[in-house]
């Protein structure tokens, strides 16, 4: 039996008092120790499974990092595009595409400015995140396009991308998307970094970024209990988290300025879209839904038993099986 879904209110709540804590924290950080670096440590290799080879592709907003099978699968590509969060990466897919990678040419990037890709300042525009990833496509399957599937934030490139590149574009599949349309707040709390632009990267460094808090937000989003898989989870997220530049394409993708086009970016969504939502989803989630429905003319919402936007780590199972049976219902 599943256990009763977490107070998203109190989450929210709970966030926005640990960001004004972080201000100040940072402030005194900031007066203590200067700007002076702080540590980097090495991405582990647990990033992606062992059986998937590293590659780079190069695009007009920089290389792009990505994970793929060694062996060339005839299948249709299959593009999944993680979240925006601290630490943010490919690695929150890495416990569901292997199982996809026996029928589908699985493709598994970390997007400009996150991960082990390239980490400009000033960061990529949604337009250049988009962009590159049909540069992307074209470089990796060229002349085919694929499905893709997007988490959280990350949502709002794919709709755009579908947008665009319609012929590139065969099917959406969106895991719990903070959709940056109307009254629907971005991020589900990260936007409020915006509203200090100068104080954003001390907040970053000192509070966001550490293991401390990444452990507490990871118990929030979908670890319910701890083990050998919050830790390796925590790892790995803490140690991209603090790469130089990390905090740049961060802080830019949770501002509301990053989104201001975006509803008259998507002028041209042909593509189908499935959403798949977590059950007991909170209503940032359905005011989300609300805003996007008359956008998109086919599309469904699908709920799975599963806790939290990390659930695609902490319950993979449940989110393979969604995604699973989204890929192989037929189109509305």
């Amino acid at each position: 039996m599943s256990e009763e879904p977490q107070n998203p209110a109190g989450h929210r709540k709970a966030l926005g008092v640990g960001l004004g804590a972080g201000l100040l924290g940072a402030l005194a950080l900031a007066v203590r120790y200067g700007w002076r670096s702080t540590l980097r440590s090495i991405i582990p290799d647990t990033i992606s499974p062992a059986v998937f080879a590293t590659r780079v592709a190069d695009t007009s907003a920089g290389e792009i990092v990505y994970h793929t099978a060694d062996s060339q699968t005839p299948g249709p590509p299959l593009l999944f595009l993680h979240g925006v969060f601290p630490g943010a990466s490919s690695f929150e897919w890495s416990r569901i595409y292997p199982k996809f990678a026996e029928s589908w040419r699985v493709l598994v990037p970390d997007m400009i400015g996150f991960g082990e890709s390239q980490r400009p300042n000033p960061p990529a525009t949604a337009e250049e995140q988009v962009r590159s990833l049909a540069e992307f496509l074209d470089e990796t399957v060229p002349g085919q396009g694929a499905v893709i599937v997007a988490s959280g934030l990350s949502s709002n490139i794919a709709l755009l991308f579908a947008s665009r590149y319609p012929e590139k574009a065969l099917k959406v599949i969106l895991w719990m998307p903070d959709i940056a349309l109307g009254k629907a707040n971005p991020s589900r709390g990260w936007h409020r970094l915006g509203w200090f632009p100068r104080l954003a990267r001390l907040v970053y460094r000192y509070q966001l970024s550490t293991e401390s808090f990444l452990r507490a937000w990871l118990l929030r989003s979908g670890f319910v209990t701890e083990g050998p898989g919050l830790e390796e989870c925590l790892t790995v997220i803490s140690s991209t988290a603090t790469q130089y530049g990390a905090e740049h394409s961060f802080l830019a993708q949770c501002s509301k300025s990053y989104w201001r086009s975006l509803r008259t970016g998507l002028r041209n969504l042909a593509s189908p879209v499935s959403v798949i939502l977590a059950i007991g989803s909170d209503k940032d989630s359905s005011a989300a839904i609300h805003d996007l429905r008359p956008l998109v003319s086919r599309f469904s919402i699908v709920e799975i038993t599963a806790q939290g936007q990390l659930a695609p780590l902490a319950e993979p199972e449940s989110v393979a099986a969604a995604i699973e049976i989204e890929l192989l219902t037929p189109n509305p």
